[in-house]
């Protein structure tokens, strides 16, 4: 609650410069290039039922698993702003675990566990994310653009029985998501605030997925200053779309806080 409480403020303040603007800092030194680093806080819900390649699945991650954020996750990002076009690669990695008494019968990718089983589950996902931006509308402290890429999810899944003669299971799917949409970035008190909106969609064969975020950074010197960010997104891929029978749905948000370096 604290970091949305920052990125509210700081996205309210960013606007409010607008208002007044000198236009000075477009003479002061060309800095298209961003370096950024943050910590996150996550939030992962999801469920599956169905089957696929002749395995079978049913699974809830909050009320079967439990699955939570544990440690702290990091991430990091290079950005370069033009006047027409942008670009930018990210990486982020997060662990989830949790451990529970399952209350009934589940299936996890052909493998059943019987209802009272204890199970402990771990699930590590790494993003990598390509983005390109072709700016149409564009002004000295302001633009709106176009939004083409690729986020790459890669997520390692283990589950083991607490029991004496415990049983071990693991996977390693991995998932290409294309990044289709809409952002607008906003600049203020000469370039020391800025702010940044964005919105995705992609629909493929009935299934759908949905991103949107903001992304605010307040500049103590013209090159050195500190980020503040929200993000969530959401996957539905209905049985017979694209994960065979599988009926897939996961929810995700992400808010988190890191410092930015302009070169």
């Amino acid at each position: 609650m604290r970091k949305v409480l920052v990125l509210l403020c700081l996205g309210g303040v960013s606007a409010f410069a607008q208002i007044g603007s000198s236009g000075g800092y477009s003479a002061a030194p060309q800095l298209d290039w961003t370096f950024g680093v943050h910590r996150s806080q996550p939030t992962l819900s999801g469920g599956v039922a169905g089957n696929k390649d002749g395995r079978a699945s049913f699974v809830d991650t909050d009320s079967d698993l439990g699955l939570q954020r544990t440690g702290s996750p990091f991430g990091t990002f290079l950005e370069y702003q033009g006047q027409a076009h942008g670009f930018r690669v990210g990486y982020d990695a997060f662990r989830f675990e949790g451990e529970r008494t399952l209350s009934r019968d589940i299936q996890l990718d052909g493998v059943s566990y019987a209802s009272g089983t204890g199970v402990r589950s771990r699930a590590d996902v790494k993003v990598l994310e390509g983005l390109y931006t072709y700016k149409f509308i564009h002004q000295a402290d302001a633009w709106i653009g176009l939004d083409l890429g690729l986020q790459y999810l890669k997520t390692n899944l283990t589950a083991t029985t607490l029991s004496a003669s415990p049983a071990h299971q693991s996977a390693s799917p991995a998932l290409v998501v294309p990044q289709v949409g809409l952002s607008g970035w906003s600049s203020g008190a000469d370039g020391l605030l800025e702010s940044r909106v964005f919105y995705r969609y992609f629909t493929l064969r009935g299934a759908s997925y949905t991103r949107y975020g903001l992304d605010a950074r307040a500049y103590f010197y013209p090159r050195f200053g500190l980020r503040a960010f929200f993000e969530a997104s959401k996957v539905k891929a209905p049985a017979g779309s694209t994960q065979g029978d599988l009926d897939f749905h996961m929810d995700s948000k992400v808010t988190g806080l890191g410092m930015v370096i302009r070169f």
